[in-house]
């Protein structure tokens, strides 16, 4: 296993003597920021960080903004967005990325509405159709993020929330371009890490590492909220897990101290089994 982190709010540049400072081996570039917006990643550009990464040993992958909707009900909207990745695969695939991380996306309509949920996973299908063969082609494989389920009441429902329907769409694709980034705090306040690890473990090439009461999304530094991440790195040494841990944090101190906790937590592991 890598430690990594997601390299926002500033630019991936601002970030790499951090990286090499606090030991961490590979970086997620979020696309969410204007200083990251995919339309500044000329090609100077991305030879000089391609090159920079390079020298310090650093890996990098791109995280979609949060806000892309791959399931978009509309079709001329959701066919932006498939566009959209379209570019961020190309950008990719020139940076050297090992993968990029996606959002399923999300439908909005009155959360009792079956066809809400229904509609939207047509929508992603029919994204991933066009995707899919581009990621192939590229050698950038698709990592789709699990979701956080909504509130009750809430009128978006976000897609990849379940163990169930993870579990239908990995069934449906056999691409070897289609991974899974598993988000361990979203997966904590839905049908618990188990459970989505055993459906997405052969597929899975990274974690969104952040902690939180087991309820609600929070993005706490791990170890100050109530996920046992003792319990979840025995399971990934176990299954001998070869991806990448990115802490998920806004602070640097916080992805600093993420960083030490979770070094602290593999170094007793190993040091029950010698």
């Amino acid at each position: 296993m890598k430690l990594g982190f997601v390299a926002f709010p500033k630019p991936p540049e601002d970030y790499l003597d951090f990286a090499v400072e606090h030991g961490f081996e590979h970086m997620e570039i979020d696309l969410f920021g204007p200083q990251q917006w995919l339309g500044r990643f000329h090609s100077n550009r991305i030879l000089s960080l391609r090159r920079q990464l390079e020298e310090r040993g650093l890996t990098v992958s791109f995280h979609a903004p949060y806000t892309l909707n791959l399931a978009d009900f509309v079709p001329e909207i959701r066919a932006a967005n498939v566009r959209y990745v379209e570019r961020l695969l190309n950008v990719a695939c020139e940076l050297g990325a090992k993968w990029a991380t996606v959002h399923p996306g999300y439908g909005i309509g009155i959360p009792t509405l079956e066809w809400v949920r229904s509609k939207a996973v047509d929508g992603l299908k029919h994204s991933l159709d066009r995707l899919l063969p581009i990621a192939e082609k590229l050698q950038v494989p698709i990592a789709l993020e699990n979701l956080n389920p909504s509130q009750p009441k809430s009128e978006i429902v976000f897609l990849l929330d379940s163990v169930k329907e993870v579990n239908q769409l990995l069934n449906e694709y056999d691409s070897p371009a289609l991974k899974i980034c598993l988000d361990v705090g979203h997966a904590e306040v839905a049908d618990g890490f188990p459970a989505f690890w055993s459906a997405v473990k052969g597929r899975c090439v990274a974690m969104h590492i952040h902690d939180n009461d087991c309820h609600i999304d929070l993005h706490l530094v791990p170890g100050n909220g109530s996920i046992n991440w003792r319990e979840i790195f025995a399971i990934l040494r176990k299954d001998e897990f070869k991806g990448v841990l990115n802490v998920e944090l806004f602070l640097d101190e916080h992805k600093a101290a993420a960083k030490k906790f979770l070094d602290s937590i593999l170094g007793e592991l190993q040091k029950d089994e010698e």
